[in-house]
């Protein structure tokens, strides 16, 4: 996919929004139920975004072919899907057992992700 440093960024800036939204929600009614959720959205979909996109950047060649895609769907798809489930737990505890293993497999998707990352770093990352 063309421009996939920059397609990071922008989805990691999506998630800092979102995750900033719920920061500044807890703020105002001084509920802060959802501070786990709002650390998650900010490191795993921004802070982790943004890496990978200037990772992507600094190293165009690891662009090369369609491993960079794949990273960039697993990571985004699994991480927006998991972190919706852990609103959905945080929201009601009594879902936890029910949906708990269903964010576990999915979150394996995310560490798929970053083995792609991984391989696309260790493999392709050459000025």
């Amino acid at each position: 996919m063309k421009n996939i440093d920059r397609l990071f960024v922008m989805t990691g800036v999506v998630f800092l929004l979102i995750g900033l939204a719920f920061g500044l929600k807890m703020s105002m009614t001084q509920n802060f139920a959802m501070r786990d959720l709002h650390a998650h959205l900010n490191l795993l979909g921004f802070v982790l975004m943004t890496l990978f996109g200037l990772c992507y950047r600094a190293w165009p060649k690891m662009q090369a072919g369609s491993l960079a895609t794949v990273h960039y769907l697993l990571h985004t798809l699994t991480v927006a899907v998991a972190l919706f489930l852990f609103y959905r737990v945080l929201s009601n505890p009594d879902l936890g057992p029910k949906l708990g293993p269903i964010m576990d497999w999915i979150l394996m998707g995310t560490y798929l992700g970053v083995l792609v990352f991984a391989y696309l770093v260790l493999t392709r990352a050459r000025d």
